[in-house]
């Protein structure tokens, strides 16, 4: 009897012992795959928010033309005739385009929905990913809010690009790069 019950207590043992370790490096496997899957995932969102960082760049460079090119028209307002047509083209163009922004936010929400955001073990980094997609959609509701209120402007758009101060909000998309930059600085960790 001592004997069947020390060899059912060792089996017992080794079933107890292969359960253990079996969970114990299916745990440590899942931690790797996620830890490479949210690295991948923010590798993502890190290549979003520098193409969004590159279109506000570009915003930036229109929105400064547009006030040389309201400059342009204003100080030639009474000679516009004498000016070359091309050049009264393109500053009329600029001053009357029709701009919008649409910036991607696709890797966020692959982030949210595949359950990885929590998983992330840095608070902080994530704070600053959500900032930075908020700033994003700041950034486009105010040049629509620009476009429109240009356009409906009663004394035209190039008096009223005038009577305002430059369009300088967008050259300052500080979340977004400090996003980027700790997105850069996380990758790095090992």
């Amino acid at each position: 009897m001592k004997e069947r019950i020390t060899a059912f207590l060792g089996r017992m043992l080794s079933v107890v012992l292969g359960i253990v370790i079996t969970f114990t490096v299916q745990g440590i496997l899942d931690r790797k795959r996620d830890k490479r899957a949210v690295q991948t995932a923010l590798e993502l969102v890190r290549t979003e928010l520098s193409s969004n960082l590159e279109d506000i760049t570009l915003l930036t460079e229109y929105f400064q033309q547009e006030q040389i090119s309201a400059r342009y028209l204003s100080a030639h307002k009474k000679d516009l005739a004498k000016c070359p047509a091309d050049s009264v083209n393109y500053h009329r163009s600029m001053v009357e385009a029709d701009v919008s922004v649409a910036f991607s936010h696709d890797a966020l929400e692959l982030l949210k929905m595949s359950s990885l955001f929590p998983k992330i073990q840095n608070n902080d980094l994530s704070m600053k990913v959500i900032h930075a997609y908020d700033a994003c959609e700041l950034i486009a509701s105010n040049v629509s809010r620009h476009v429109s209120n240009r356009d409906a402007a009663p004394e035209g758009a190039v008096d009223w690009l005038l009577s305002r101060p430059p369009f300088t909000w967008v050259s300052d998309p500080t979340d977004i790069q400090e996003a980027v930059e700790a997105i850069d600085a996380f990758l790095l960790e090992k």
